[in-house]
């Protein structure tokens, strides 16, 4: 998916949830359990059997009448025509679903119950019987059809499933429960893409429009408008009745309000990506969870021109690998997260260790001024060079500790900080540029993803979306195509891995860190949290602190 990178939205929380995937740009958690091999059935299932747990103090999984989420951006509206980021999927995904679904960061069947792959480029797709749409037409395999189809259609480019229904070629219809999904090329990923591919009613959608489209979710939509996105539980759910009754989606401008309308009850859970409130919160009686954001934050070099715009030199220096590596050597990102006051973790890949083929074998290399000062000099620039830096303005101080520490090295960087969005990514994407700084959010759970979108070659499959230097490497395209044709899970992440050893051996990339999201929740709601800091509605319970008789 396409989205910005979290140290670039202005307050420095999620407003760079905005875009998942600015059409044409670039979210998502621990390892896929079932394999798909062809022609091998791999079943995921949802626990759909109501569990009530008890830990050493608390009882949870208890019923809860209403719990108000707060969000740090706009409430964008009722699928389809809402933008592919973070929160619009989040809200929209209680009321709606795929054939798989996301439930506690991992892929789930849902509308499709299993499937197959009579060859690589077929899906045979078994549908869940019995499910109704909230407006009570039953759904059958003329509803995926139609989606899919519809979510093609270029008058629908608004639509947020637009980017991922492509992958699909065809659909047949073999059944009232049958689907074959038909793709040009193999797609071992498809399931994740297809999580973000809403099943809408065709009758329904055709009678009422598309602006009272309803789903087969956990919770139906009572009312949307930009402060609030207000739900009730689906009590027909085949999955069964959540336990929580009233949800709300709350949008909040910064931080700030978030943390006073915990306080003030106005909202019941949120993420924050400061430690600024965790201990004022606590001190409330909230409670202060951890877990990372997925993001990848990184640096991006014009690898591509002999010449680059923006550095004063006879020849681009970041073309040669070896002062990518010097630059590598002179970053620490411990002092760069300390300095810009973000909470994180250094990578030492572009990817998390809850994506699909992350390598465990892999080690960021220490601070190492001398031996970064001598690949400048044997890469023919003994005395450094001046280049631009360009940032977002939220991660200006990110921006502020890399001029600082380069500068250890001879490298003396200017900052170039751009508060438009628009104009910054546009920047990008016309290669206007000698350094970025930037991150992304992988859009499905396997980091093969991520790379195609990053570091492949750009071509007509849509791979290099983001390779906004157009870095071609034909040695790692090969490993990368290898992966994305490879059906068994752990082969490909073998794989995978490769690809992984290959980028960061080159450097067409610099990753830096992922951030760490806090979670404050009220004391009287469960809530665990995955990566990727979504909050759904059917995760959430009520919870009591135990008796001596419940205990």
């Amino acid at each position: 998916m396409v989205s910005l990178p979290m140290d670039q939205s202005p307050t420095g929380a999620p407003t760079e949830k905005k875009s998942f995937f600015r059409r044409g740009l670039l979210y998502l958690a621990i390892v896929l359990i079932a394999a798909v091999i062809v022609g091998v059935l791999a079943v995921l299932r949802l626990n759909t059997t109501s569990t009530t747990t008890q830990g050493a103090d608390y009882i949870e999984g208890l019923p809860k009448d209403e719990v108000t989420i707060g969000i740090l951006s706009e409430v964008s509206g009722r699928y389809p025509k809402v933008p592919f980021d973070v929160d619009s999927f989040a809200m929209n995904n209680n009321v709606f679903e795929g054939l798989t679904v996301l439930r506690n960061g991992k892929l789930q069947s849902a509308l499709g119950e299993s499937w197959t792959n009579p060859d690589n480029l077929t899906w045979r797709v078994r549908l869940r019987r019995g499910v109704k749409f909230h407006s009570g037409n039953a759904f059958t395999a003329n509803d995926v059809k139609y989606t899919i189809e519809e979510a093609k259609k270029k008058e629908n480019k608004d639509w947020m499933s637009s980017f991922m229904a492509p992958r699909v070629d065809s659909v047949e219809v073999i059944d009232e429960w049958t689907v074959e999904l038909k793709t040009k090329n193999p797609d071992p990923t498809l399931l994740y893409w297809l999580a973000y591919v809403f099943i809408l009613s065709e009758d329904q959608v055709k009678k009422d429009g598309l602006e009272k489209a309803v789903g087969t979710g956990p919770y139906k939509l009572v009312s949307v408008n930009e402060k609030e996105f207000v739900l009730e539980a689906n009590n027909s759910y085949w999955a069964g009745v959540p336990k929580v009754k009233n949800l709300v989606y709350k949008a909040f401008k910064d931080e700030q309000a978030v943390s006073q309308g915990l306080e003030t009850g106005e909202a019941d859970i949120s993420v924050f990506y400061t430690k600024t409130y965790n201990e004022p919160l606590k001190n409330k009686g909230f409670q202060i969870t951890s877990s990372r954001s997925g993001n990848v934050s990184y640096l991006g070099f014009d690898v591509n021109n002999k010449k680059t715009k923006y550095v004063t030199a006879d020849k681009n220096p970041f073309q040669d690998v070896r002062v990518r590596k010097a630059i590598i050597l002179a970053l620490d990102v411990k002092e760069i997260l300390k300095g810009a006051d973000i909470e994180g973790e250094a990578l030492t890949q572009i990817g998390t260790p809850e994506l699909i083929g992350f390598s465990t074998q892999l080690r960021r290399p220490d601070q190492n001024i001398t031996e970064a000062k001598k690949l400048l000099a044997e890469a023919g620039f003994p005395d450094g060079f001046t280049v631009t830096l360009d940032v977002f303005e939220s991660a200006k101080l990110v921006g502020e500790q890399i001029v600082e520490q380069l500068a250890e090295i001879g490298i003396k960087v200017n900052l170039n900080t751009i508060s438009d969005f628009n104009k910054f990514v546009n920047k990008l994407y016309a290669g206007d540029f000698s350094l970025y700084y930037f991150g992304y959010f992988p859009d499905t759970l396997d980091s093969i993803d991520l790379l195609n979108t990053l570091v492949h070659t750009p071509d007509k499959k849509g791979n290099g979306s983001a390779n906004f230097s157009s870095y071609s490497n034909s040695e790692l395209d090969s490993i990368l195509d290898k992966a994305s044709t490879t059906f068994d899970v752990k082969e490909r992440a073998k794989v995978t891995m490769q690809a992984h050893e290959e980028t960061m051996n080159q450097l067409p990339l610099m990753p830096t860190y992922t951030r760490v999201g806090f979670f404050a929740v009220r004391n009287d709601i469960a809530f665990k949290p995955t990566p990727f800091t979504y909050v759904f509605g059917f995760e959430l319970s009520g919870r009591q602190k135990a008796t001596n008789t419940t205990r």
